[in-house]
């Protein structure tokens, strides 16, 4: 009998839903097995080599004792479980990324040590072999005084800290991200070929291996893991050193960055790859819901992302045995480079997360367009964004009432002297702090020229005697953000098509 890694110590399973304990099944040793947490118990279902267990819905309590036992004799017992609320972060650096980087860490640490809040943590490897089991093993729910703490998702934490206060029972996160991944990392191979845009991954990853054997393609991607090793290294030194050098100036000086290395079997950054040894390596644990911030390594193909997208959404719900299950997507913020051509593929990324919202159930989508930094990819100050869930969850999730939605385009009219737009979430009108920019009109679809609506209450004018094509609000990687609601939050981005 053998337990799923994310089941130790300290754990925190979700109150009010019917709860999955489940493992591996050794036929030549176990007839049945058993679950028991205080009061409650449940048989296994055998299903093939893995076996199901399903506690009835519980209160959130704490303090509790998890016992699976066999007919053979084996037993395993589980100390301080929490029932609570539990969420599962996933994405990108973005996720990933340390509250002890981000923006008065010190502080933000501090308060978290004090929160009634738990966190885990799902190993990252490459492919399912010996080095992920061991990981796996070492695994651990981690309690808020941890000395780890440090190396938490900010984003997760301050989702996690404001439900609890909220809500008054623990949250647990489940850390399910890994920066500079593509959403096709974490499906599986059936979904990606189910469309020959998203099939496109894997071929592309199949010209990409060459033909080479995975014997080959290990033994290749080891080589470079003893490059990278020592290219970081040197790294750590020259910037400490010489921090004015420029990207392409420490390259010289050091050697080519090679990131993420040469694709094949072992490489993370694969099609499928992190789904197989962390997505089904947790699943079907049971969560309220998810939290998602991704979407920058798929900018390249942007056009096809609300497809690759939803995809996944579906797909993580069909894993995780909860056909409902709250997706709460975190949409791209404003980012460039300073002086780099503006190729409006973070837009469309911006406008598919907001698609997927408004055409699929149970999707919601945190704006957080002011978020951004020119030139940091990973800004620093996580707090709004992780605020900015929670008041998605506690609203659509949770039931209360809370003023969780920005200003977003509800219509766009013809008046005899222009255009009239018309907002939802804007009853009380707009904060603009600065000037009113962002807003472009075109004639032809082609060539835009930038607009100052005027701005009335809850709606704005636009003055245009000629008959436009398009108008849209904030369609580029990186500009000013000016326009927000009462609340704080900003005018989402859009385009509209007119004709």
């Amino acid at each position: 009998m053998k337990l799923a890694a994310i089941f130790k110590d300290n754990m925190v399973l979700q109150r009010n839903k019917s709860v999955c304990v489940f493992g591996e099944y050794e036929p030549e040793k176990d007839k049945t097995i058993t679950v028991s947490l205080g009061e409650y118990k449940a048989t296994a279902e055998i299903n093939g080599k893995r076996w199901y267990a399903y506690l009835p819905e519980m209160e959130a309590q704490v303090g509790l004792t998890l016992i699976i036992s066999s007919s053979s004799g084996d037993k395993i017992t589980l100390n301080n479980i929490a029932v609570g609320e539990v969420w599962l972060a996933g994405g990108q650096s973005n996720m990933e990324y340390f509250i002890s980087n981000s923006k008065d860490a010190e502080k933000h640490i501090s308060e978290m040590r004090k929160a009634n809040i738990r966190y885990y943590n799902v190993p990252r490897c490459g492919m399912i072999n010996e080095e992920l089991f061991n990981a796996e093993k070492n695994s651990q729910w981690e309690l808020s005084n941890s000395e780890t703490i440090g190396v938490w998702s900010a984003v997760g934490c301050h989702f996690a800290k404001n439900l609890s206060e909220k809500l008054g029972c623990i949250v647990g996160i489940v850390g399910c991200n890994l920066g500079g991944t593509s959403a096709s990392v974490w499906v599986d191979e059936e979904t990606l070929k189910s469309d020959k845009d998203t099939n496109v991954y894997l071929e592309d990853y199949k010209k990409a291996c060459g033909g080479l054997t995975e014997e080959e393609q290990i033994k290749i991607y080891d080589e470079y893991l003893e490059y990278e090793k020592g290219w970081n290294e040197r790294l750590a030194v020259i910037q400490k050193e010489r921090p004015e050098l420029s990207w392409e100036d420490v390259q010289k000086e050091i050697g080519e960055c090679k990131w993420p290395g040469p694709m094949g079997i072992k490489n993370p950054y694969r099609p499928c790859g992190l789904y197989n040894t962390m997505i089904k390596r947790i699943a079907p644990y049971t969560f309220r819901g998810i939290i998602y911030y991704q979407g920058e390594e798929d900018a390249s193909r942007c056009e096809i992302y609300y497809k690759l997208f939803t995809k996944l959404i579906h797909k993580w719900r069909e894993d995780f045995r909860d056909s409902e299950m709250p997706f709460l997507c975190v949409q791209l913020p404003m980012f460039a480079y300073e002086n780099a051509p503006d190729d409006k593929t973070w837009p469309i990324i911006r406008e598919a997360q907001m698609k997927a919202s408004e055409t699929l159930d149970n999707v919601y989508t945190a704006v957080i367009l002011d978020c951004g930094e020119l030139n940091n990819i990973h800004p620093i100050d996580k707090k709004p964004v992780g605020d900015r869930l929670s008041l998605l969850a506690l609203k659509n999730v949770y039931g209360y009432e809370c003023d969780s939605y920005g200003p977003a385009i509800k219509s766009i009219e013809r008046t005899p002297d222009g255009y009239r737009l018309k907002f939802k979430n804007a009853e009380n009108g707009f904060e603009v702090r600065g000037e009113v920019t962002g807003f472009e009109i075109s004639y032809n679809g082609e060539i835009f020229e930038e607009i100052i609506p005027e701005i009335s209450g809850s709606e704005m004018e636009i003055k245009s005697y000629k008959n436009a094509v398009e108008i849209r609000y904030q369609w580029f990687n990186y500009n000013e953000v000016t326009i927000f609601g009462k609340n704080g939050i900003p005018l989402a981005p859009f385009r509209n098509n007119l004709i």
